[in-house]
This record gives C-alpha cells, structure tokens and sequence, in this order.
C-alpha cells in the first residue's frame, strides 16, 4: 500500500474503459470491505489504497478489486463486466450493518506510468510495489484511449483483471494475487480465507502463473484451454488474458503447472502451433 499523491509529474494517461467504479460510504463501511476482501482493508489510511481479491467460500476469486480510501468512504474498481454482480452478492451480506454502496456512472479509473514533463492534479493510487498508478476521476484532458497498452504494462507486473469466463476458476495464489498485495494472510476471516491460509501454508498450489511472449500477435480469448510445450513435455494451461504487445507480438497470462527451470517454448491452441518463450 502506498499513499496517494497529488500534483504528480505525469508523462501519458490512459483511459481504462474496461473498468467501473462502485462507492462505499456510511460508518461501517470499512469494516464491512475488511470483512469480505481477501486484503487489510482497514489498515489503509486516507489516500491509501490495495488490491483485494473478492473469493467464493471455497476460496476462488470471483473478480480483482482496486480498493482506495477517500476519507471515511472507499472507492472500488473492477471489471465493467464483473463489478455489477459483485455488488449484487455484497449486498446479501450487508445484514445490519451500516454501509450503502452503488456504482458510479460518472467516475472513470485512468492508468498513469512513470513521471515526466506534465502536471496533472489528481489525487493518484499506487497499489503494490511497482511503478504504475490510477486515478479515479471524471474526466483527465488529454487521456489516451488505449487499454491494450496499459493491459501489457499491468500483465507484465502481474495485475490480471478477472473476466465472466475466468470469474471463480482459480484461488489467488494460481493467479499470483499475493504478489501485488492482494492478499494479506494475518488479517481475520473473509470468505475463502481458509482456504487461501490452507494453501499457503500447506505449500499446495500445483497451478501457478505465468507470462508468455507469443508469435504472432495473437489475443486467445480469457477461459480457453491450451496446451505449452518445454523441453521435458506438454503441460495443459488455461488462458487468463492475453493482449497484443506490438512489433508482432502477444503476450499472454496463463496458469498451468509450471516448474522452475522449464520453460515453455510452444503453445497449441486451435490445432495450431505457435513459438513463444517464457517471461
């Protein structure tokens, strides 16, 4: 977690038209997020923000969130496609306490990348350790329509936004959610939690991810089926997202039993074959 900033020397903007936004506001708010994300959310401070996973009760992530504190309110990001059934299934949970949360039509998420010559002022979230930031705002002047960038920035650091055909398929450590924060495993229950604390502790995670560089440029679509070839054989992976990386290229974010030392150098899919090589 890293606190927001504000005046930042900018160099582009994306708008990221594949996300929505929900607000969360009342006295119980973050208690109530803390208690069903898989991430410290009471632990941010204002300007603060995480991931957080939101997990079934057996442990599998139903959609990635950007959870950033404004004040005593949250405001979340998730997939356009998944943030409306996210909140349908909070509310069941909402009981007596004292939180209303809805989603806000009028607020877009924007990527950020590193400093350079352009003063924006935006209050900016940096989540994880890692050299990208979002701003949730109405509007930015000058924002580039270009989420297929941005997707390969975010793949390459291990952000993955879940979609319908892979909501649900994986528990976060298949998809490597504890490596940008996502999942705090000292923080009390949540839905799946024992399961997520079981696996880890347990050292049990047989499907991990990982980053393919595909040739051609080539976007398979999310849930598909797939099989990588490396030196010692054929492993069967399923494709999580997939983006075109320029200069011919794809890369693809996969889980599949991955071994150390093994690195994948052709995938088969649609009964065609493609070179590619591990990241």
């Amino acid at each position: 977690m890293r606190t927001a900033h504000t005046g930042l020397l900018i160099r582009m903007v994306f708008e990221l038209n594949n996300l929505n936004v929900a607000s969360f506001a009342g006295p119980d708010a973050a208690d109530f997020l803390h208690a069903q994300l898989s991430a410290d959310i009471a632990a941010l401070r204002d300007g603060e923000s995480t991931f957080a996973c939101y997990c079934t009760p057996k442990g599998q992530v139903i959609a990635l969130l950007l959870v950033c504190r404004d004040g005593d309110d949250f405001l979340v990001a998730a997939a356009a496609e998944l943030l409306p059934a996210v909140l349908q299934r909070l509310r069941m949970f909402v009981l007596r306490s004292k939180v209303e949360f809805s989603l806000v039509e009028n607020l877009n998420v924007f990527g950020l990348d590193e400093t350079c010559d352009q003063r924006k002022n935006l209050q900016i979230f940096t989540p994880g350790e890692h050299d990208l930031a979002y701003a949730v705002a109405e509007a930015v002047p000058d924002a580039l329509i270009d989420s297929e960038k941005w997707k390969a920035r975010e793949l390459q650091r291990g952000i993955v936004w879940l979609s319908p055909a892979t909501s649900g398929k994986f528990i976060p450590q298949m998809l490597g959610y504890q490596d940008i924060g996502a999942v705090s495993f000292s923080k009390g229950c949540y839905p799946g939690q024992e399961i997520v604390a079981r696996t880890k502790y347990l050292g049990r995670v047989k499907r991990k991810p990982g980053l393919l560089l595909l040739e051609p440029e080539l976007q398979i679509p999310p849930g598909s089926a797939v099989q990588l070839s490396t030196d010692s054989g054929t492993i069967d992976g399923i494709v999580v997202d997939s983006v075109n990386e320029g200069h011919g290229r794809s890369l693809l974010f996969s889980v599949a039993r991955f071994e150390e030392g093994q690195p994948v150098i052709a995938l088969e899919h649609g009964g065609r074959n493609y070179r590619c090589a591990t990241m």
